[in-house]
């Protein structure tokens, strides 16, 4: 499965996002629901995505959308998971297209009834399979529930660095430009929302800068690696798939989310060890894989922030 890439919304498409949020008990799986009174209908949570709730004011990506919708309907802090099929119905401002995640909740504020969800429940499947209103929102929790544990291996391609003719120092301090700092601190949100517990980096300070802002303000464990770096790692490919191969082994037995930052030229080689075929990423551009307990991708989604 593979998720599109976040776009400008087009003319008459409104964008939305949601998840299917579950958790385990010992009787059965239960998922998160919503009554709401305007539709007088149940659900699954889901809202359109803000042009104004990006970190730096702009377009949120459509991972934030959910996250925060999740919150602003249930109280609900989730940590997206694998993405699920999209739903696209017409609606009076043109074609709505929600995008959809499993998640997991990590945390749970109270949240008063209003006039937009009165109620917030907790079904076992068997209740939500009769009395969500909407059979599109049963097939979500099926295939959610169909889809293996996975946990997430995400690699980013650095922010936009200063060009190298016009720096004059040892090209590993070039740093990042304005717009490379704005795109930096864009990504905290995208970042957060996949739940990334470990972060691997060149030593390069480009790379170093793009995952800083995250790392500080998560408190997120942090290694950076020269031999990752475009100096040491362009053409010693075999030492590079050593570097990522050794760190995935150790968060996934850790049961770690995990998240790699890497350069152009040595973008392909991490991608090797992680068993996926180069694929070209811009600068910030996230590549998120949904791997299951063998290690194989059971999806992929690309984002990016909108600076």
């Amino acid at each position: 499965m593979t998720a599109r890439r976040d776009a400008e919304p087009a003319d008459r498409r409104v964008l939305a996002a949601g998840a299917v949020v579950l958790r385990r008990t010992a009787a059965s799986p239960e998922v998160a629901v919503v009554h709401r009174p305007r539709y007088a209908d149940w659900s699954l949570p889901k809202g359109k995505q803000d042009a104004d709730a990006g970190p730096s004011g702009g377009v949120e990506t459509l991972p934030e959308t959910a996250v925060r919708e999740l919150f602003e309907e249930t109280g609900l802090q989730v940590v997206l998971d694998c993405p699920l099929d999209r739903q696209v119905y017409p609606v009076a401002a043109g074609t709505k297209e929600v995008h959809w995640w499993r998640a997991t909740a990590v945390a749970q504020q109270e949240r008063l009834p209003d006039e937009e969800v009165d109620q917030i429940a907790w079904w076992p499947l068997e209740e939500a399979r009769r009395r969500l209103t909407h059979a599109a929102d049963v097939a979500l929790v099926e295939q959610a529930l169909a889809l293996p544990p996975t946990r997430v291996v995400a690699l980013v391609r650095h922010a936009k660095a200063m060009a190298r003719s016009d720096w004059s120092l040892a090209d590993a301090l070039r740093p990042l430009t304005d717009r490379g700092r704005q795109q930096a601190v864009d990504l905290m949100g995208l970042l957060g929302a996949f739940g990334l517990q470990r972060v691997l980096s060149s030593s390069s300070t480009r790379c170093v800068s793009t995952v800083l802002p995250y790392v500080t303000a998560r408190g997120v464990p942090f290694e950076r690696s020269s031999r990752l770096s475009e100096e040491e790692g362009a053409e010693r490919a075999e030492s590079v798939q050593r570097v990522v191969e050794e760190v995935v082994q150790r968060t996934a037995a850790a049961g770690e989310n995990l998240l790699l930052c890497g350069h152009r030229p040595v973008i392909p080689h991490m991608l090797a060890a992680l068993g996926v075929p180069d694929t070209e990423l811009r600068t910030a551009e996230l590549l998120v894989l949904h791997v299951d307990a063998a290690g194989e991708a059971v999806a992929r989604e690309h984002h990016r922030p909108s600076s």
